[in-house]
């Protein structure tokens, strides 16, 4: 049963959307800078100009393209009249492939460019923080050259984790690598390729985003196209325009796609569009009018282009810049902004900060408080007699002589009833000059749970034959892809 989501958009609105949409790729196609990409969509139809790289799409290309995905999806069922509770405690943040370029060390005071110690670090926090995850490729290590960048990344997981789950490929080039380590460790050479293709706003599609489309694709393997549009600075800086730039590039991207194999299965299309702050300059991703525009290219694709747009990112792009309240409310707000408009359980962050570009294992905890709290709140409630306890209100009645706080139904349900917060204070008023810094206070109790989870660590044993096969790789690589 499909969940149900507010639609902000008319049949008339989604209609002149998909219109204008349709008819920018007619009329100016995208740039694709790849000859192989080129060649496929021109044998299907398209105007392939060599000199710009660009190919512009006829409609009947495009509605094709529609068409095969629609059919492949599935026809979306109607909204649902409710949505179904959820379970009460999910699954909560781990350290996943956030790949940040800047760590955030707040025992320190310092912001600083992610490196080896703290990947390793973090590695190990993360398998000591949730056994039942996996734990992937948090932070870029900066002292590695990018060519070999995420093989040594992958090397540190299978040392440090018992779980290693992936790692994000920067460049075609390190796939076959990838495919060695992956029938080394696991006899599966597609265990650790992933990653996903991005155009590059407006309409554009570089030359690593296509030999990765095309390695993906030769290796028979799904295929994802996301975009990050930039209201003002690379679409236009109204809802409408930016909405229509975006839905036209994961367009293009399914399109050169389908061209190389039309049997490619289209994993997943997602924008994580932005909106210039003009006091500053800076690109912020979690404003009114960027959650609009992620929206509104997700609701176009759900009723006229084959769904399967998502918000990319979900709620971890906020603009705060130091862990704390500002982070907690931009991430909440867009959890629940995503969730209502675009449908699943609202999914709150990982840890990340100043727009994906920092983490920081303390927001990452106080991440996993607050997606503890939204998933209490969208269990919503169970209705029954033993929870509607009908004997005891009556029982209790007016409260005189009587009271819920010491009856035996309190005692027995209160921890299944009831959230408990680790971090956030619900304390009684101590005085001014306590409680006007509840960030600071907030980031003393993360502190303080940051290296109890680190105490839990324990190194996993690891097959040294094996490990030594996939240094072995990794040092190939060295020698052949760093220039």
């Amino acid at each position: 049963m499909a969940q149900m989501c507010i639609s902000t958009l008319t049949d008339s609105d989604l209609d002149r959307l998909a219109d204008a949409a349709l008819t920018i790729l007619e009329r100016v196609g995208a740039m694709y800078q790849s000859e192989v990409i080129l060649d496929a969509l021109e044998a299907v139809g398209a105007e392939v100009d060599r000199d710009s790289h660009r190919a512009r799409l006829p409609r009947r290309l495009v509605e094709d393209v529609i068409q095969r995905q629609q059919v492949r999806a599935g026809r979306e069922e109607p909204p649902a009249t409710r949505r179904e509770p959820g379970p009460r405690d999910g699954p909560l943040p781990g350290i996943s492939s956030q790949v940040a370029q800047f760590y955030y060390d707040h025992e320190r005071g310092e912001r600083r460019a992610g490196n080896r110690q703290d990947l390793v670090r973090m590695v190990q926090f993360g398998d000591a923080l949730d056994e039942r995850q996996a734990v992937d490729h948090v932070l870029l290590m900066h002292e590695e050259p990018a060519a070999v960048e995420p093989l040594e990344a992958l090397v540190v997981l299978l040392e440090h984790t018992a779980r290693p789950g992936h790692v994000y490929p920067h460049f075609a080039e390190q796939f076959p690598y990838l495919q060695e380590i992956g029938e080394i460790c696991a006899g599966d050479p597609h265990r650790f390729l992933t990653g996903g293709i991005f155009m590059v706003s407006p309409l554009r599609m570089d030359r690593r985003a296509c030999d990765y489309m095309v390695g993906m694709i030769r290796r028979g393997l799904p295929c994802g196209v996301g975009t990050q549009p930039i209201g003002g600075i690379s679409a236009p800086v109204t809802r409408a325009g930016a909405v229509v730039v975006g839905a036209a590039e994961i367009l293009a991207g399914w399109a050169a796609a389908m061209a190389l194999d039309p049997e490619v299965e289209l994993a997943w299309g997602c924008i994580c569009s932005g909106s210039v702050d003009m006091p500053t300059g800076n690109v912020t991703f979690c404003s009114p009018e960027s959650m609009v525009q992620d929206i509104g290219c997700v609701e176009l694709f759900r009723r006229r282009f084959g769904g399967r747009v998502t918000v990319a990112g979900g709620s971890d792009y906020t603009s705060a810049k130091f862990p704390g309240y500002q982070a907690g409310f931009e991430k909440a707000f867009e959890a629940m902004a995503v969730s209502a408009y675009a449908g699943g359980h609202p999914q709150l962050g990982a840890g990340l900060l100043d727009s994906g570009k920092m983490f920081s294992p303390l927001q990452l905890l106080i991440d996993r408080e607050f997606q503890s709290f939204l998933w209490r709140f969208s269990a919503g409630m169970e209705v029954s007699d033993e929870q509607i306890a009908l004997d005891l209100i009556a029982s209790v009645g007016s409260g005189i002589g009587a009271s819920y706080l010491d009856s035996d139904h309190t005692l027995h349900r209160y921890r299944e009833s009831l959230w408990f917060p680790a971090l956030m204070d619900r304390g009684v008023w101590r005085g001014e000059q306590q409680e006007e810094h509840p960030d600071a206070q907030l980031l003393e109790r993360a502190q303080a749970q940051f290296p109890e989870v680190m105490s839990r660590y324990r190194p996993p044993e690891v097959d040294q034959d094996m490990l030594t096969k996939v240094r072995q790789v990794v040092d190939r690589a060295r020698r052949e892809l760093v220039k």
